[in-house]
């Protein structure tokens, strides 16, 4: 709803005046309890945890973590070459239109976490778990669906392909 919106193009017989108008979502606070993990559920992998989530009248935060449950140590990119990490807004929270969009490279823009703290070591270690807050500015938008995305984690020495370049998104999604 967000940027959809305004993107359209707005000729005559558009349709654009009778829909409503975006709106800001309200002040909420929601304990999501998230976890999730790449590449399964068992074994060698990453888990990555979503906490609280925020919502106030001048911006969002999401408490969140990595635990590394491989034998590799992983560089975290948090800056303009990494993907980052933050919120992706969606119309709905169907996991099938976040991976088509994927697939498809449509994604919405990224929220990016203006401040993290801590901040994440510049190498997850094997074994190792990092958990911090992210947050930013500005409203989301109401009715929304968000998605937490964790990114880019590149596997160091030895690590298999599955492990090469990792940006997660959550598959929970919740409703704002």
């Amino acid at each position: 709803m967000l940027t959809v919106l305004l993107g359209g193009c707005g000729g005559a017989g558009s349709t654009a005046d009778s829909l409503p108008p975006a709106r800001a979502a309200e002040p909420q606070h929601a304990e999501l309890n998230w976890r999730e993990s790449h590449p399964a559920s068992t074994g060698e992998r990453l888990v990555f945890e979503v906490g609280e989530l925020d919502v106030t009248e001048n911006g969002w935060s999401v408490g969140v973590g990595v635990e590394n449950r491989t034998p590799f140590d992983f560089e975290i990119e948090t800056g303009p070459a990494g993907y980052g990490f933050g919120l992706m807004l969606f119309h709905t929270g169907d996991l099938k239109e976040l991976e088509e969009a994927n697939r498809e490279g449509s994604l919405p823009a990224l929220r990016r976490a203006r401040r993290i703290e801590p901040a994440p070591p510049r190498i997850l270690r094997a074994g190792a778990t990092w958990r911090g807050t992210l947050s930013a500015p500005g409203s989301l938008g109401d009715g929304s669906w968000l998605h937490v995305v964790f990114g880019t984690f590149r596997g160091l020495g030895d690590a298999p392909e599955e492990f090469a370049r990792v940006v997660w998104f959550t598959d929970h999604a919740h409703q704002l």
